[in-house]
């Protein structure tokens, strides 16, 4: 069977190097989502700071939920400082050392107050003297900090800032600095510091800077001579099990170092998990309609097959077997591409924000077997269901149907067709209605691929209609306009082999940018409206010290100042009778004269309320989590504390200002850095400021506060909702892989169903059609095919947009933008004539006898 199957294969090209093709790109995308998957769970960061500890403990980062993938926390999970003790006490362990870390900001002491800031290429980190040890970093020149005035520096660090031995910087904890004397500078570790810079302290120092002299960033462990890392780290947990810490050796102390890191592979995992389920979906898809061409223009040959007396089981296996041949040398060249593919969308995920530069793919040949494998099922599958018909008919129904295509669909195929059209109207537009929040938003998009599948099944009825409503138009050519209407109204289902392809690459692009521009606009909308406080206060170094709000309200004509923190938490919900757990953003606020810094339209229950344990939740955040004003609510906070809230008020501005509100103290107490995002200032006339008192006295406090910058509201709120943007965009470059995917599956079934004619091209020209006849016959006929697609594609993107839209911003109507819009319908029509018109030239070019008894 493979000798026939490899012998069709070379004298029927045409069609089965379209399937290659198909089967290459898709090999290629499932390895890179594999790829994407596997980095998720194998790929890191080495240490730095912390490469010479043996073991190294810290907090647990992640929360435990079964079933499902663990969620990072936002914010760092700190160390009980009793537990160092204990730790000292287990055997093999020679020393223990005793962590704080606080992020800073440098300035050159150039005699001014606010000083020169000194620009770094990585963030700069304080530390205790005794965690120099951990690298270890070796005293190069000068001696250790011996006073809270003193401080020791990396080289590097040094050299990037101009000091040396006995000069004094300005070394600031968000807006508050401090001078200190350099007293000496350290040696980098064999590793090198290519994410961050050092500067150590006393002990004691560094622990009143971390203002938290009862938690540690961490606790490294110097084990004694040939201990095995692997084993004492066993012995530490044990010795510590009634503790939520968790012990790290190797490489693995890359994960505690930057928590960044383990951060982006939570990220790969859950984003490659639910995009290659849809990428799987969209390859079998457009593997399984170019099949359907290949087997539909093979129906005279198959049929004869039957006639001879081929059984069906031997049809079958003879598709089946080229479909091997094809399908495994498709998807296994394929795979190779695949490992560039991922590169590809790290570095897109790298510019967009959600991934650190420097963070390295884990390549293993796992992805390419799974994605070979899952290729070569899918083709096989696709391939069974499209010969299923003809190797099922009776032999003379087969060689009638090879001449001429069956007229009707059958009653089945249409019910399953209606049935899922159905479906996925009710999942894009009343699940949104009936079942508000995050899951009415993923559901809207999934339906896309419902309605796709069931326009493809009708698409022949779609073609037809299409032909119907133009044939007036096509008429007016009379020789070519009757040929394109006679073959788009006979050869429907030949015709709507092209038009689905088309339509799915219409319908993802437009649905991607109207999901995309909706989030973007109504973040922005809300976010400028949002804030309505007269003045900004942000930070260009690590935050505002929480002590600035004081000095803010003692500035002339100041009346009310709002301080803003910012974080993550995790809300646990019941969602389909199974607890999940989802990430939210979270700012902490004040309650007091809110209404004249910040509206975010509470629609239910008292921002005046939000006091102790309690919580604020946007419309999209009560709706997922199912709450109300009233009910209690299952949070963790940034660094995992767990709270029972009750929720006091919903608002509507989540996409402007984070989902979550919470109690000010709240937020700041349970971040690594403690400090606020921004302050809100109002005069204290409401009117502005008007007397200049505000402006005067804010820009006062600016040139003498290190990274202090007043913005006017405006100014603030336009870059308020990049966070959503951000992930907008995460999404639309995923998505941009599969639309680019489909965009070469449309060419390629567009040439494979042209060049596939080129036996009735002949007969045509044959009986006294001229070759204008024909390619105008063409012309015609393709732009059936683009209406039909662009009116399809746009038909089923337009619900889940509108579900969507729901979802996010409780309104009905989508973000259309009319150019965008128009460009992508006029690059699809321009793809589909070009990739019909340009086949069709080359086929006509040879001689019409030799097309018509051609073997291909």
């Amino acid at each position: 069977m493979f000798d026939i199957a490899w012998s069709t294969i070379k004298n029927r090209k045409g069609g089965f190097i379209a399937a290659f093709i198909a089967m290459l790109c898709g090999s290629a995308v499932i390895t890179a989502c594999g790829v994407l998957f596997t980095s998720g769970l194998l790929s890191g960061v080495a240490p730095e700071r912390y490469a010479g500890a043996t073991v190294m403990v810290g907090g647990r980062q992640t929360k435990d939920v079964k079933e499902d993938f663990d969620p990072y926390y936002a914010e760092r999970v700190t160390v009980p400082a009793s537990v160092a003790e204990q730790i000292s006490r287990v055997d093999g362990v020679d020393k223990v050392v005793r962590d704080h870390t606080v992020e800073m900001t440098a300035q050159k002491d150039d005699g001014s107050e606010r000083g020169e800031p000194v620009p770094l290429e990585h963030p700069l980190y304080g530390h205790g003297w005794s965690s120099a040890a951990l690298g270890p970093f070796e005293l190069a020149e000068g001696s250790r900090p011996g006073g809270a005035g003193e401080t020791v520096l990396d080289a590097g660090l040094a050299r990037t800032a101009g000091l040396k031995v006995g000069d004094t910087v300005r070394l600031s904890v968000g807006t508050t600095p401090q001078a200190y004397k350099v007293v000496g500078l350290v040696d980098a570790p064999a590793n090198g510091l290519d994410r961050q810079s050092a500067a150590f302290f006393t002990d004691a120092q560094a622990a009143d800077l971390s203002q938290r002299p009862d938690r540690l960033t961490a606790i490294g462990v110097l084990g004694e001579d040939g201990v095995d890392a692997g084993e004492l780290a066993g012995k530490i947990e044990a010795a510590v099990s009634g503790t939520e810490v968790v012990t790290y050796t190797g490489d693995g102390i890359g994960d505690l170092e930057f928590l960044d890191v383990g951060q982006s592979r939570s990220f790969l995992v859950l984003l490659s998990a639910s995009f290659g389920g849809t990428a799987l979906g969209v390859v079998v898809f457009v593997v399984s309609s170019t099949l359907g061409l290949v087997i539909h223009q093979r129906r005279r040959e198959l049929a004869m097959l039957r006639a001879i007396a081929a059984t069906p089981r031997q049809v079958h296996k003879l598709i089946g077997s080229e479909v091997l041949l094809v399908g495994a040398a498709g998807a296994v060249l394929g795979a190779a591409p695949g490992f560039l593919v991922a590169g590809l969308l790290r570095d897109a995920f790298a510019r967009a924000g959600v991934l650190p530069h420097d963070f390295e793919l884990s390549f293993n040949p796992l992805p390419a077997v799974a994605a070979v494998l899952l290729s070569v099922l899918g083709a096989l599958l696709a391939g069974f269901i499209s010969a299923y018909r003809i190797a099922r008919i009776k032999p003379v129904e087969a060689l009638g149907e090879s001449q001429v295509e069956k007229g009707e669909l059958g009653r089945t195929r249409k019910a399953v067709a209606l049935g899922l059209l159905g479906l996925g109207l009710v999942t894009s537009i009343v699940l949104p209605v009936l079942i508000p929040g995050q899951l009415a938003i993923a559901g809207a998009g999934g339906s896309l691929v419902l309605l796709m599948v069931g326009s493809a099944l009708i698409s022949p009825i779609l073609v037809q209609k299409t032909t119907r409503l133009l044939t007036p138009l096509l008429m007016r050519s009379k020789v070519s306009g009757y040929l394109a209407a006679a073959n788009s109204n006979a050869n429907a289902r030949r015709l709507s082999s092209a038009v689905v392809p088309l339509a799915l690459g219409t319908a993802m692009a437009l649905m991607q940018l109207s999901m995309l521009n909706t989030v973007e606009v109504t973040a922005k909308e809300q976010a400028a409206t949002g804030v309505v406080a007269d003045h900004v206060i942000t930070s260009g170094t690590t935050g505002l010290s929480t002590d600035l709000a004081q000095k803010v309200r003692a500035v002339d004509g100041v009346g009310t100042v709002t301080p803003v923190a910012r974080s993550q938490v995790l809300i646990t919900y019941v969602e389909i009778d199974k607890p999940v757990t989802n990430p939210f953003s979270a700012q902490g606020l004040e309650p007091r004269d809110l209404d004249r810094t910040l509206d975010l339209d509470v629609r239910e229950g008292s921002m005046d309320e939000l006091r102790g344990d309690t919580v604020a939740l946007s419309q999209i955040a009560a709706d997922t989590a199912r709450l109300d004003v009233g009910d209690t609510a299952e949070v963790d906070l940034g660094d995992g504390t767990q709270k029972k809230l009750k929720v006091v008020a919903l608002y509507g501005k989540g996409l402007g200002f984070g989902d979550v509100t919470l109690p000010h103290s709240m937020v700041t107490e349970h971040t690594a850095n403690q400090q606020d995002a921004a302050l809100l200032v109002s005069g204290a006339d409401g009117g502005g400021g008007a007397d200049g008192q505000v402006e005067a006295g804010l820009a006062e406090l600016a040139g003498a506060t290190p990274g202090l910058v007043v913005q006017s509201s405006d100014e603030f709120g336009a870059v308020q909702q990049g966070e959503f943007t951000q992930q907008s965009w995460t999404s639309l470059i995923a998505n941009a892989l599969l639309i680019l995917y489909v965009l070469i599956a449309v060419v390629n079934t567009l040439v494979m169903a042209t060049t596939g004619r080129s036996r009735e091209f002949g007969m045509l020209r044959l009986i006294g059609t001229s070759k204008q006849q024909t390619q105008r016959m063409m012309f015609l006929e393709s732009w059936v095919v683009i209406l039909t697609a662009v009116v399809v594609g746009i038909a089923i993107a337009i619900p889940p947009a509108v579900g969507a839209a729901l979802g996010t911003t409780g309104q009905p109507i989508p973000y259309v933008e009319p150019l965008a819009w128009a460009g992508i319908v006029a690059f699809v029509a321009l793809l589909g004539w070009l990739s019909i018109s340009l086949p069709t030239r080359s086929a006509l070019r040879g001689r019409p006898i030799d097309a018509v008894y051609a073997a291909d």
